[in-house]
Formats: structure tokens, sequence, C-alpha cells
């Protein structure tokens, strides 16, 4: 499929030395949408994938680029600032904020997103009144276990466990490591936690997730990982089904994952398994950038936890 190739050279860290040949305009259309387009900027700015590039497709990515970076720069600023000072009440950053300097080698890479943390619930009250000055407390979600607290110039969504509405999770917390960057309380999860997230983020959109997760969970497949423990935790955390799609997808999309997402695979009864399939067949193709009205919804009730 040249799209996919396309995809496969332009999100590559260390990318082929051509870009296979692809509509451009669909091309950009699916880059944008993905999440990928300052990936693939950065490639065809620094490699010699651009070389042949069109014009127009580079002036339309460096665009992305250069938007993304501001963005990124500004929200995670931000959140060293609110951040910065705050002891004694530990916060794991989870999703695009937990990725710089750890899977992404640049700022650039990955838009941040959506600047989310975990935060145990015993620790919500004392978060708010140490953090009074910066942020407030805009509404609580999910039955209370996600808040989303704004300052002048962040949001931040803070949740109990791996995704939101999810349980409190113990090993996220007791495995994740100091993140100092962004002050004493801030962690970052262990590989095998920011797996499980990025597949429970995944399971929430019915697998449909943006290319983007795929990247991040490619990457995280490259850390050294203890598979029994993630297969185990998936397990007991209502996400066996999800994790057996993710693998598959992960796959598809980027066939050097191939091998390690096989064992990482979690194994499922014959009818789990041909309905998870039905929902991977459904998710394979990215230029399918809209779902028809009930089929993510349909997904989900396979996959989600």
């Amino acid at each position: 499929m040249p799209l996919l190739d396309a995809l496969r050279a332009l999100t590559a860290f260390t990318p082929p030395a051509t870009l296979p040949e692809c509509d451009p305009a669909l091309l950009g259309d699916v880059l944008e949408a993905h999440g990928l387009a300052p990936l693939a900027c950065y490639q065809l700015e620094h490699s010699r994938l651009g070389a042949a590039a069109p014009e127009a497709l580079r002036e339309r990515l460096l665009t992305s680029f250069q938007g993304v970076l501001n963005d990124n720069f500004q929200k995670l600023v931000a959140l060293r600032g609110v951040l910065k000072d705050l002891e004694g009440v530990p916060l794991v950053l989870l999703e695009g904020a937990a990725y710089m300097d750890w899977i992404y080698p640049h700022v650039g890479f990955r838009p941040v997103g959506e600047l989310r943390a975990a935060l145990r619930g015993e620790d919500g009250a004392r978060f708010a009144e140490r953090t009074k000055d910066r942020l407030k407390l805009l509404r609580t979600e999910r039955g209370g276990r996600t808040a989303v607290f704004a300052g002048e110039k962040i949001a931040l969504t803070l949740q109990e466990g791996l995704w939101p509405g999810g349980p409190e999770d113990v090993p996220l917390f007791e495995r994740a490591t100091p993140y100092p960057v962004f002050g004493p309380s801030a962690r970052r999860p262990a590989a095998e936690e920011a797996l499980l997230a990025i597949v429970a983020e995944q399971a929430l959109a019915g697998l449909h997730a943006p290319l983007v997760t795929f990247v991040d969970l490619r990457e995280l497949l490259a850390q050294p990982l203890d598979l029994e423990h993630v297969r185990a935790r998936a397990e007991a955390l209502g996400l066996a089904r999800a994790l057996h799609g993710a693998t598959l997808l992960v796959a598809h999309f980027f066939p050097a994952t191939a091998d390690l997402a096989a064992r990482l695979r979690p194994p499922l009864g014959g009818a789990e398994r041909l309905a998870v399939e039905r929902v991977v067949e459904a998710a394979k193709d990215p230029a399918r950038l809209r779902s028809l009205r009930g089929a993510d919804a349909a997904a989900r009730m396979v996959v989600a936890p």
C-alpha cells in the first residue's frame, strides 16, 4: 500500500534514503489527521527523504511542525511552572508530556496534546490546596475519578489510574521514576505502565486511534519490557482484548515490531479473538479518517476496559 509505505518512511527515526511514491495531498491529510505531521516534517527537512518531496507538501508540513513545536513548548513551560515547587504530592505524567526526552528525542516530534497526569485520590485535596495560586478546579468527571484544573496558560486533567475514569492504579505509582525537570513530585511511568496507558487510550477509541499512538507503542516496544508483567496487568485490568488488537495493529503499521508484538500478545478464546480481529480489520486503513456512525461505539464494546 503506497500510503502506508510512505507513512512508515516518514515516521521512522532512522528513515530510508527515498520516499515511496504516494499522492502528496492524501499523505498530507493523513499525516495531519493522525498527529504525524511534525515528525514527518523533521525527516523531510533533515534527511535525504526530502530531496524528491513536493515543495507544497514540505511547506504544509513545516507549518504544522512550527505550530506543534510552539504549542509543545508553551504547554511544557507552563506545566513546569505549576509543578516545579510542588512537594509531597506524587504526580505521574501521562501521554505526550511523559514521552519527551524519553521515547521521542526531539520536543517537536509529537504533539503533547492534552496535559494529563495520574494522582492518587487521597492526594487530590492536597494538590488543589498547594496549587491554588496557579490552578483552579473547573470540574470533576467520571464519578469524581477525573478532575480538570486550569490556570492562565494551562489546562491539566488529573485521573486516578491508567485511563480517565479508571480505578486508582497502585503499580503505576509504585513503579514510576522521577521526572525532575518538572519538579520534585513529578514522575514518569515505567515503560510497562506507559504501554498499558496507550493501549487503554486506543481501546477507548475502539482501536480507531490516531497513528501517533501506534508510533508511541512502536517506540515503547523498543524499550526493555517485562512482557509477563504487561500481559498479567492487561488481564487484571480488562485490557487483554485491547492489547491483543493493539499488537496486531502495530505489527501491521510497523512490520519491524511484529516479532515482539506477537510475544506480547495475550491469547484469547476463539469468539473473543474473532471479535477483536474484526475491529482490527476495520482500523487498518490509515486513510479512513471517519468511521460509520455507531462503528466506534460497537468497537469500544469489544475492546474497551
